[in-house]
């Protein structure tokens, strides 16, 4: 079957910097013998790229100029052209109002990805599809188009918009990102030395610092847990504004636990494994997360979570059996902590459910058998 996804976002990807799901993607279906190449936006001229995996396979990316127009990308008609060599096109977000005319132009035969969903705090997402919802009350044909969803929460939302044919599949891990050696670094090194010598607890954040991931809770939740336990640090990994940097570290000298946060802006991916195993909890107190790489990365090193309910927690997290969900309450996060910590056997059942659960289940290997099912119906190809 001959695949091509369409990335609908029109804006620059450094495909060798993120974590490119697309991607991702793309090589698991490649490894089952498909053939499957991407559309990404430029802001330049149109050029071709191939990336080379697994010593052999190829993805061929297209690179596109787009019309952003409210954030809906308009690709220019190259795409129309290359979409005819394909036996089912995916696209992304049922919102974009752009998938109408692919749709067309690809006789039907495509698939949308979504992974956005409803909470209070995507007020500005809900005015655009008000948008794109009155565009579709003339194409009304629209909504038999199949989707796969990349949550729970965003199935719900595509139930409530109108579609019928769903597919919840979560979103994958790329684990070729961590196939390389892992590699150590002094700072890593440190944190296990002070944690073998003074029985610190560490918890680990990753991710941007900023208002969405509630990093002042955060603070909050460690200031609560200093009072019973001095020797929990805090570890935070991520770039932020400065002016919300400072915030946060003055708000955590004011309540006398600054000494208890380690913070690196940024950690090359390689040595990342290697602060997943020394850490004890994983904690992301996120507002809103589509699905959040970082929680997958954490439970595929063993690393107990806990978070918020949020598209990945939502899909991924069985609570209390392979992670945690819990409100943005200070006292339930800090007793949930404690009992984990305090639990070795506990906090290792955790770390094994949920590794197992992810390694099982949520690797672009596993999931891209849930793809082709969907391809397979909608392109009519079963070869």
């Amino acid at each position: 079957m001959k695949i091509l996804i369409v990335r609908m976002w029109p804006y620059i990807l450094n495909i060798k910097s993120y974590n490119c799901q697309e991607i991702g993607l793309a090589k698991a279906l490649i490894r089952k013998g498909n053939v499957c190449d991407i559309v990404l936006y430029t802001d330049k001229d149109t050029k071709d790229e191939d990336i080379i995996f697994d010593d052999n396979k190829k993805i061929h990316i297209y690179y596109i100029p787009a019309k952003n127009i409210l954030k809906n990308a308009f690709y220019e008609k190259r795409l129309y052209e290359i979409i005819k060599r394909y036996d089912v096109v995916q696209t992304a977000e049922y919102d974009q109002i752009s998938n109408v005319k692919l749709r067309k132009k690809a006789n039907k035969k495509i698939v949308i990805y979504h992974g956005p969903y409803s909470c209070d705090y995507t007020k500005g997402y809900k005015i655009k599809c008000l948008f794109s919802d009155l565009y579709y009350l003339f194409n009304k044909d629209y909504k038999k188009t199949p989707c796969l969803s990349k949550s729970t929460l965003a199935t719900e939302l595509l139930e409530k918009k109108g579609f019928s044919d769903i597919t919840t599949v979560g979103v994958g891990l790329d684990t070729d990102r961590f196939s390389i050696e892992t590699k150590s670094n002094e700072d890593i090194d440190k944190i296990i030395q002070e944690k073998e010598k003074h029985n610190y607890q560490y918890l680990l954040y990753v991710g941007r610092i900023e208002d969405r991931r509630n990093i002042i809770f955060l603070i909050d939740v460690l200031k609560k847990l200093y009072e019973k336990n001095p020797k929990v640090k805090l570890i935070m990994v991520g770039k932020g504004e400065q002016v919300y940097l400072n915030k946060c570290f003055d708000y955590a000298k004011r309540l006398n636990v600054f000494d208890n946060i380690i913070y690196f802006e940024t950690m090359k991916q390689e040595e990342l494994p290697g602060l997943y195993k020394c850490c004890d909890l994983f904690l992301l107190p996120t507002k809103y997360e589509i699905f959040g790489m970082v929680l997958l990365e954490a439970m595929y090193f063993g690393l107990p979570v806990i978070t918020t309910l949020n598209g990945g927690s939502s899909t991924l997290i069985k609570n209390n059996e392979d992670g945690f969900i819990c409100t943005l309450q200070k006292d339930e996060w800090s007793d949930c902590i404690k009992k984990v910590l305090s639990d070795e056997n506990y906090r290792k059942k955790i770390s094994e459910n949920s590794q197992y659960k992810v390694k099982s289940n949520y690797t672009w290997d596993n999931l891209s058998n849930q793809f082709i099912n969907v391809y397979t119906k909608v392109s009519g190809n079963n070869s």
